[in-house]
């Protein structure tokens, strides 16, 4: 008995090693293949090696490369769920292998979460965060370029499930992370600030969000390839605008009126918001004409909703959509009335009615 025992372990010694060489080469293969574009060739050697790596006695941390490798290999082409069960079975591995939170559970955690994200399994997304926040906490080793990674997908999360406070703490905190991150480019750390601002806006502090802009609005200039200020602002503003933040919508929207010149771009969709902003303080609560002429009162807000009305008026001329234009119309007319200047309203009036009488086919009465 003792012979067949030492029998076994040298059986055991040796078989690991023999599958070494292999098992590295078909890997080494794998990684070049991958590195060249050889997909095919890549994906065959990964898998050689893994079956090579299955076979080996457990814990064998070759199991976990192997999973790894072809995770990544997966996730490269948009493989999403092929990547999943190879990164939840990597992370099962290591487990196995380290017996309770240790840093190398990090990096397979974060994989298998994005993975989750991209395959629109976010119940798996979640638990894979949750874990990974768990081992960053215990081992104190989570990289900042990986963990406010994670800190935002983990607001993402809980954006998806409509648990708007959670998700805003957690953007918080991954844009408190990101400043000590090295590794993120301007935009990204852009982006993040303006994730976050967004959700200021809806359900935080809207104050906060004009700084969280006007750094993302600096980020963006010093990056070259920072897309347009004008877009991110006017985004910013049609968000402040829905949440009733009129003054905080048309500081922004000012902002990239701005921005849109200096960048060549389209000044209407930022003019259809300073607009928009506009018309809500001056609206009354009926659209008729007679009426609104009885409670004539001009003044600046009404000059000045007149102005912006007028000067998207002016710049739809190719406007594709039809019921833009006759909003707009109707606008002017219910303005004009308000200031008490009867031959502006009814000219505007009648354009609105030709145009009415365009789309729907009815007659002067019917509109």
């Amino acid at each position: 008995m003792r012979h067949f025992g030492c029998l076994v372990l040298t059986i055991l010694a040796t078989l690991p090693a023999s599958a070494q060489s292999t098992w590295e080469s078909h890997t080494r293969t794998g990684e070049y293949a991958f590195a060249v574009g050889e997909t095919v060739r890549a994906e065959q050697e990964f898998q050689a090696a893994l079956a090579i790596a299955q076979a080996l006695p457990p814990p064998d941390q070759r199991l976990e490369t192997s999973l790894g490798n072809l995770a990544r290999f997966y996730e490269h082409e948009a493989r999403f769920d092929e990547a999943l069960p190879m990164y939840q079975l990597q992370v099962a591995a290591a487990e196995y292998r380290l017996g309770g939170d240790q840093p190398e559970l990090l990096a397979p955690l974060i994989g298998l979460a994005r993975v989750a994200m991209q395959s629109g399994d976010i119940p798996a997304a979640e638990d894979a965060l949750r874990r990974y926040c768990t081992v960053a906490e215990a081992t104190g080793a989570a990289d900042p370029n990986q963990n406010w990674v994670a800190l935002a997908m983990l607001a993402r999360t809980r954006t998806l499930q409509e648990r708007d406070d959670e998700a805003l703490e957690f953007q918080r905190k991954a844009v408190a992370v990101l400043e000590n991150a090295h590794g993120p480019t301007g935009v990204e750390r852009a982006t993040a600030l303006e994730s976050l601002a967004q959700m200021e806006l809806l359900n935080g502090s809207p104050k906060s969000a004009e700084a969280l802009l006007s750094h993302a609005a600096e980020l963006r200039a010093d990056d070259d390839e920072g897309g347009s200020i004008a877009a991110m602002l006017t985004a910013a503003a049609k968000t402040a605008f829905g949440a009733g933040e009129f003054d905080i919508a048309e500081r922004l929207a000012d902002q990239a009126l701005v921005a849109a010149g200096g960048e060549g771009l389209d000044l209407l969709p930022v003019q259809v918001v300073l607009a928009d902003i506009a018309w809500m303080r001056v609206r009354r609560g009926s659209d008729n004409l007679g009426d609104l002429f009885l409670g004539a009162s001009p003044g600046p807000e009404l000059d000045n909703a007149y102005q912006k009305l007028m000067a998207i008026h002016g710049a739809m001329t190719d406007q594709p959509e039809p019921a833009v234009i006759r909003e707009n119309l109707s606008r002017l007319a219910q303005v004009a009335a308000l200031q008490g200047v009867a031959e502006d309203s009814a000219h505007w009036q009648r354009l609105f009615i030709t145009l009415e009488r365009e789309l729907t086919g009815a007659d002067s009465a019917e509109v």
